[in-house]
C-alpha cells in the first residue's frame, strides 16, 4: 500500500492545531479551527453509520456553508468519490448513479435520499491514498480534480502568526470557490463567506480581505 493522500493528512493536522483561530466567518457566526474539525468528526461519524463506503459516489447539494466543505471531507475520508451538484443540475444524480446524495438544506435532513443503501460500518476506513472530486461547473462538462489537491497540499505553507482572511465571493460547489477554500485552510487563514450567488454559470472570484 501506498502512503495516505497528502491532502486529507495535511487537513487534518490544520483543523487539529488550529485552535481557536478562526476557520470560517459566516453570516454572524464564526467557526473555529477546533470547532470546525469536531463538526468534521461528527460528519464523519453520521456518514459512517449511514454506509458510505470505499469507491461509492457521493452527490453533495445545498447552500453555500462550511458544512459543504466538510461534508467532501468526510466522505472522502470514507474513500468515497464526490461530486458537487448544482442546484440547477440535480440530473446529473441520475445520470452518474450517485450512492448516496447528501445536503447543506437547514430544512432538510443530511442525507436526502440513499440510492443505495450500503452496509452500517462499524469498522475504520484506512485514510486513502487519493481522493476526486468532481463539480458541475458552468456548462454541460464535469470537471474533474484529481492530482490538484495533492499538489497543492505539497506546495501550501501555513501562514504562521500571520494568518490572512479570504473573501470568498463563489458557490463551494464551484471548482474555483472550492479550490480556494482548500487552499486557504491548509494555510491556516479565515474563509469569509460571502452567499451563493444567484443564477448558474456565475464565476467566482476571491481576494484577500483587509477587513471583515
Amino acid at each position: 500500500m501506498g502512503e495516505s493522500s497528502v491532502f486529507l493528512t495535511r487537513i487534518l493536522d490544520m483543523l487539529l492545531d488550529g485552535g481557536d483561530q478562526v476557520a470560517f466567518a459566516h453570516r454572524s457566526r464564526s467557526t473555529t479551527y477546533r470547532e470546525t474539525f469536531d463538526t468534521l468528526r461528527r460528519l464523519h461519524a453520521t456518514l459512517k453509520s449511514e454506509g458510505i463506503a470505499p469507491g461509492q459516489l457521493v452527490a453533495i447539494t445545498g447552500e453555500n456553508a462550511p458544512e459543504t466543505i466538510l461534508l467532501q471531507f468526510a466522505s472522502q475520508l470514507l474513500g468515497a468519490r464526490v461530486v458537487h451538484v448544482d442546484g440547477a443540475r440535480t440530473d446529473l444524480v441520475e445520470l452518474l448513479e450517485v450512492d448516496h446524495v447528501l445536503t447543506t438544506d437547514p430544512q432538510g435532513p443530511l442525507v436526502t435520499s440513499r440510492v443505495a443503501r450500503g452496509p452500517r460500518r462499524g469498522e475504520d476506513v484506512p485514510l486513502p491514498r487519493t481522493i476526486e472530486t468532481m463539480f458541475s461547473g458552468d456548462g454541460t462538462n464535469l470537471v474533474c480534480y484529481r492530482d490538484v489537491y495533492e499538489e497543492m497540499a505539497r506546495t501550501t505553507q501555513p501562514h504562521l502568526g500571520d494568518p490572512q482572511r479570504v473573501l470568498l465571493i463563489a458557490p463551494l460547489s464551484h471548482p474555483i470557490g472550492n479550490r480556494l477554500t482548500c487552499k486557504a485552510l491548509l494555510a491556516g487563514d479565515t474563509v469569509v463567506l460571502h452567499e451563493r450567488t444567484a443564477g448558474t454559470g456565475t464565476f467566482a472570484t476571491a481576494n484577500l480581505a483587509g477587513e471583515a
